[in-house]
C-alpha cells in the first residue's frame, strides 16, 4: 500500500523507490527487540509483557530454580519449556505470529507464577476505542403491561423461586441475609430464615454504602417436597480453608463464596421454617475482591445444581487473583463460570459433591475426579464471562439464559451451552476488548480480537441504555400472550437516573434447537408510569410461571424501600 502511493506520487522515479525499498526493509528488521523478563520471588516480572512479531523474550534467572513453560494453568500446550532450571540462566523464545501467549513455572504455578507475552501485528492499526458502539437505542415495544405491589418492606430482594410442590407462595432471597416466604394471594410475608448472622458486614466503603455481597442465591431440591432441602449463595467473612482460591500465597481474600445446603424438617408444613442447625457447605471460593461475584443457584432439569460465578472483581479481570489471561478465560480457576455439580454426590475432594461425569470438562472418571488438578476445573460447564449475576432455565425446554453485566461499554444476553466460551476479557459483546493497561479498558471493532469457539451474545447494548443487565426468565405464564415465549430480563439503572428499565428479546423461542438465533429488545410499557420507579435488583417466577419484579428506591442492600411487584396484562 505505502509503494503504491509512492507510485501515484508526482516526479515518482524508480531510483527513488528503490531507496525507499531499502529504508523501508532495514527498518523492519532493525525493528526486531528484545524485552527482558526477571524470574525472581516466585514472579515473572513484569508478569504481561507487549511485544511486536518478530520480537524475543529474554528471560533471565535471578534466584531459586523455576520454568517458563508456555500453557495455562500447569498445562502445557507445547510453544516452549525452558525445563527446571537454576541460576545463572538464560531463555529466549522469539515471537512470529501475532497473539496472547500465557505461560507458568511448572513448579510454581500454584502459587501465581504466570505470566503472559502479548504479541502485535506492527502493521496492524492499533485498537480504536469506540464512543458510542450501538447507535441504535432500546425502543418501547409491543408489550403492554401493569405493575401490581404484591410484598413491600424488604431491604434488596433480588431472586424469587417457588418451592417444589407449593403453588401458592414466592420465597424471596434479601441480599440482607433474609430468605422471606410470601403468600401470593394475600401478599403477607413471614421470614422463612435469617441467614445474616453468617454474611460478610455489608457495605464496601462502610455502612449504607453500595455493595455487591450478601445473599445472592436461592435454589430448591427438585425433591424439596421428600427431603427438605434447599441451597444459598452467600458471601462470607474468611476463616475456613477454601476449596477454590486463585490467591497468591500469603494474601487474604475479601470475603468467600459460599454454597451451602438446609433443611426444612416438615416441607409440607406451611409453617415450617428453615433449621439454621442444618447447614453443610458444599464449597468455598476465595474472593479476591468485593465486586463481580454472580451467585445465581438453579437446578436444570437433569437435577444437578448450577452456580454462577463472577471474575473475582476490580477491573478488566486484572489485579491480584487475576490469572495472566483473566479468569474468565482460565479453566484452571472457577471464577467467571457457570459451574455444574451434583450435590447428592461426595466424590470431590472436600466430600460434599460430586461433578457429573459428562461435564464438559470432566476427567472422564467415574463421577468426574472434581477440582483442577489436571489444569482445567472439572466443575465448570461454560466460561467466559464477567459477571452473570442472574441466569435461569426456560421451563418449556431447559434453555440456560444469563444476563451477563459488563465493564464500561456492553451488556449482554447469552444462551449458555455446555463447555461455551463467551468471551471476556478477549470480548465484551462482539466487540474486542481492551484491557489498556492501568487505563480504564475500552471496547474496538470485532475484527481485531481472537473470534474461535467463543459464543456470541443473543443480544446486547451499551451505557447509553443502561448500567448493568440483570437477567430474568423466559415468561410461559398465561396472562400475557404478548410475552409468551419470550425472555424477560432489565438493567439496574439508566444512565445518571434512579430507577432500572424493564427489558425483553423481541423474537421468541429463540433458544430451541442447536443455535440460538440472535434477538432484537425492546423495553415494555407500564401502565400509568413513565418509567420503572425503582433500582432494579431482579426477577422471580412462581409455580404457574408468572413474573415479579424485585426491587428498591436506594440500589443499597439497607433500609426497607424494597419490595414485590407482579407484572400482569393491563
Amino acid at each position: 500500500m505505502m509503494i503504491q502511493k509512492f507510485i501515484d506520487r508526482p516526479g515518482y522515479s524508480p531510483r527513488f523507490l528503490s531507496a525507499y525499498c531499502i529504508f523501508w526493509l532495514f527498518c523492519r528488521i532493525s525493528a526486531a527487540a528484545t524485552v527482558e523478563v526477571s524470574v525472581r520471588d516466585f514472579v515473572f516480572a513484569p508478569k504481561t509483557v507487549s511485544v511486536q512479531v518478530g520480537d524475543t523474550v529474554h528471560w533471565n534467572w535471578i534466584e531459586e530454580s523455576h520454568t517458563t513453560t508456555s500453557g495455562v494453568s500447569g498445562t502445557p500446550d507445547g510453544r516452549w519449556d525452558s525445563g527446571v532450571q537454576s541460576i545463572p540462566f538464560n531463555f529466549d523464545q522469539t515471537f512470529n505470529q501475532a497473539g496472547s501467549f500465557p505461560y507458568f513455572c511448572a513448579l510454581h504455578w500454584q502459587m501465581g507464577m504466570t505470566g503472559t507475552v502479548i504479541v502485535r501485528d506492527a502493521n496492524a492499526p492499533p485498537p480504536q476505542q469506540l464512543d458510542n458502539p450501538i447507535k441504535s437505542r432500546i425502543r418501547k415495544g409491543n408489550v403492554n403491561i401493569k405493575l401490581t405491589p404484591v410484598a413491600e418492606g424488604l431491604t434488596a430482594p433480588n431472586w424469587g423461586v417457588a418451592a417444589p410442590g407449593d403453588a401458592g407462595r414466592l420465597f424471596v432471597a434479601d441480599q440482607n441475609g433474609v430468605i422471606w416466604v410470601i403468600d401470593l394471594v394475600n401478599g403477607q410475608k413471614a421470614v422463612f430464615a435469617d441467614l445474616s448472622g453468617i454474611l460478610v458486614p455489608l457495605g464496601s466503603q462502610g455502612p449504607n454504602t453500595f455493595d455487591e455481597r450478601g445473599l445472592l442465591g436461592l435454589a430448591f431440591h427438585p425433591g424439596y417436597q421428600t427431603n427438605g432441602l434447599l441451597y444459598t449463595f452467600t458471601s462470607e467473612s474468611t476463616g475456613d480453608p477454601a476449596d477454590f482460591s486463585t490467591l497468591p500465597s500469603g494474601t487474604s481474600p475479601n470475603h468467600q463464596s459460599v454454597v451451602r445446603e438446609w433443611r426444612v424438617a416438615a416441607p409440607g408444613n406451611p409453617l415450617a421454617l428453615v433449621d439454621t442447625s442444618s447447614s453443610r457447605v458444599i464449597l468455598r471460593i476465595d474472593k479476591p475482591q468485593f465486586n463481580h461475584n454472580g451467585g445465581a443457584l438453579n437446578f436444570g432439569a437433569d437435577g444437578m445444581l448450577y452456580i454462577s460465578t463472577g471474575d473475582g472483581g476490580n477491573a478488566d479481570d486484572q489485579g491480584v487473583g487475576h490469572s495472566s489471561q483473566g479468569n474468565g478465560q482460565d479453566r484452571g480457576n472457577v471464577l467467571g463460570k457457570i459451574l455444574r455439580i451434583d450435590p447428592n454426590g461426595r466424590s470431590a475432594p472436600n466430600r460434599q459433591y460430586s461433578v457429573p461425569a459428562d461435564n464438559p470438562f470432566a476427567s472422564g472418571s467415574p463421577g468426574g475426579q472434581a477440582g483442577c488438578a489436571d489444569g482445567i476445573c472439572d466443575e465448570v460447564f461454560a466460561y467466559g464471562l464477567r459477571n452473570p449475576f442472574r441466569f435461569s432455565f426456560d421451563s418449556a425446554n431447559g434453555a440456560l439464559f444469563a444476563g451477563d453485566a459488563g465493564q464500561n461499554d456492553i451488556e449482554e444476553v447469552d444462551v449458555i451451552r455446555p463447555g461455551a466460551n463467551l468471551g471476556w476479557p478477549v470480548r465484551e459483546g462482539t466487540f474486542c476488548f481492551n484491557a489498556n493497561g492501568d487505563e480504564a479498558g475500552f471496547v474496538s471493532r470485532p475484527g481485531n480480537c481472537p473470534s474461535t469457539d467463543m459464543t456470541a451474545p443473543v443480544a446486547q447494548y451499551d451505557h447509553d441504555d443502561g448500567t448493568a443487565v440483570v437477567g430474568g426468565f423466559v415468561y410461559r405464564g398465561g396472562n400475557i400472550w404478548s410475552l409468551r415465549g419470550r425472555y424477560v430480563f432489565g438493567d439496574y439503572a439508566k444512565p445518571s437516573a434512579q430507577e432500572g428499565r424493564l427489558l425483553f428479546l423481541s423474537g421468541r423461542n429463540i433458544a430451541v434447537g442447536q443455535r440460538a438465533r440472535k434477538s432484537g429488545l425492546a423495553e415494555m410499557r407500564i401502565q400509568g408510569q413513565q418509567g420503572l420507579g425503582l433500582f432494579l435488583l431482579g426477577f422471580g417466577q412462581d409455580a404457574q410461571g408468572e413474573l415479579y419484579v424485585l426491587g428498591n428506591r436506594t440500589g443499597l442492600p439497607f433500609g426497607t424501600t424494597g419490595g414485590v411487584w407482579k407484572i400482569g396484562a393491563p
